[in-house]
């Protein structure tokens, strides 16, 4: 069943009505010490004046009017109550902030008139003069100057929000253009490769019983014709732009400092000590293009989701280099992920890293739990397999 949640304030305007609200504290403060008659007036001028607040955000067209409003109540405290009561200003300030300039500057100028009148209707002039600084300062600057700097950071907030909309829009658009461009190669480089093994396959199971020795002799060209197949797909993927992980690594340092996130960096090689200093082995790591390129996109996939979902402080990275393997493991002390994520993988980014780290016989080894941070391996052998035995560096 769907709980729906009633709100007092629409969803989008976020916390800042309920801090507006917190001004209401100080009138409410020296209500409670004026006598019976003004406390019951004030704080029925007070009631009209919240129902008049959240009703302007409620309706959005007549906003204006039940600003208008509030105005008058602040007025009215102002004159028969007290000038210090002006300070109310700052509750409306955000609604005034959405308001045409000739409004805000109409709207100043009508406090700053009813606080010199309500201190001349208490003291004598040269009091007013005197205590019209601290009084008309700070509500001017409520209704005058605050209203143009939340407006500024309502437009900075919507340009940042656009500019990343347009970001999105165009990384999907060159990823998608990259997909289509990829699908096209593999349509034209693979696409008769296949379509033979599999007229192969036909005859081959037709000849099974017919002719054992022709079907045997189709099998065989089947397995070098698939073979040929993953080589033109490597060699596909290999003209691809390479990816350095040394170049990875900078653009993963740089975002985690921006993410508040310690990044540690340690590389081993059999004959090198180690060193937690600025890398040299990913400089030269004894791989070919297509495995490093492939190491280095499961690394920027990784560290991308420990930003964006670890909430970690620290993360380090460790590169091996081995006789038969370069291995790269990348820890954090985030929230890690918990089992069930972990059946998931789909869900979790692993299964795409998998499936890039088959294309050169890598694998992948994940350790992490709730709360418990989240530790990757990623094996990558320094020589890629056939189906014959035979390898090729």
């Amino acid at each position: 069943m769907n709980v729906v949640k009633k709100r007092l304030f629409p969803e989008k305007e976020g916390a800042e009505p309920y801090i507006s609200l917190v001004n209401l504290c100080v009138p409410i403060f020296f209500l409670l010490r004026e006598t019976p008659t003004k406390l019951l007036v004030g704080f029925t001028l007070l009631l009209f004046l919240v129902i008049a607040f959240w009703l302007q955000y409620r309706h959005e067209k007549q906003a204006l009017t039940w600003l208008a409003v509030q105005a008058v109540i602040i007025l009215a405290f102002i004159l028969f109550y007290h000038p210090m009561y002006a300070y109310m200003v700052f509750m409306i300030a955000q609604m005034i902030s959405r308001q045409k300039t000739s409004i805000i500057l109409g709207a100043a100028a009508v406090m700053a008139v009813g606080i010199v009148i309500g201190l001349s209707q208490r003291l004598d002039t040269v009091t007013v003069w005197s205590s019209l600084h601290t009084l008309l300062l700070p509500p001017l600057f409520g209704v005058l100057v605050m209203p143009f700097i939340m407006r500024a950071a309502g437009q900075y907030k919507q340009m940042a929000e656009r500019l990343q909309a347009a970001t999105s829009q165009l990384e999907r658009m060159a990823q998608q253009e990259e997909r289509q461009r990829i699908a096209r190669e593999l349509h034209d480089t693979l696409g008769h490769t296949l379509s033979l093994i599999t007229l192969k396959s036909e005859v081959t199971e037709k000849l099974i019983t017919r002719n054992p020795e022709r079907a045997i002799a189709e099998a065989r060209e089947i397995q070098e014709t698939s073979r040929a197949a993953l080589k033109q797909m490597r060699q596909l993927v290999t003209e691809m732009k390479i990816v350095k992980l040394a170049e990875e690594y900078e653009h993963g340092r740089q975002l985690c400092a921006a993410a508040g996130i310690e990044l540690e960096f340690q590389e081993r090689s059999e004959g090198i000590s180690p060193s937690s200093t600025a890398p040299s082995i990913v400089n030269r790591l004894p791989l070919s293009a297509l495995q490093e390129t492939i190491l280095a996109m499961c690394f920027r996939e990784t560290l991308t989701n420990v930003v964006r979902h670890s909430r970690a402080k620290h993360c380090s990275v460790r590169v091996e280099v081995e006789e038969a393997m370069v291995r790269l493991e990348i820890a954090d002390d985030g929230i890690g992920i918990d089992e069930h994520q972990l059946k998931q993988s789909s869900g979790t980014g692993m299964a795409g890293l998998k499936q890039r780290l088959q294309l050169v016989d890598g694998t992948l080894a994940i350790e992490s739990g709730a709360h418990k941070g989240t530790a990757l391996s990623l094996v990558i052998p320094r020589v890629i397999r056939d189906r014959k035995g035979k390898g090729t560096s």
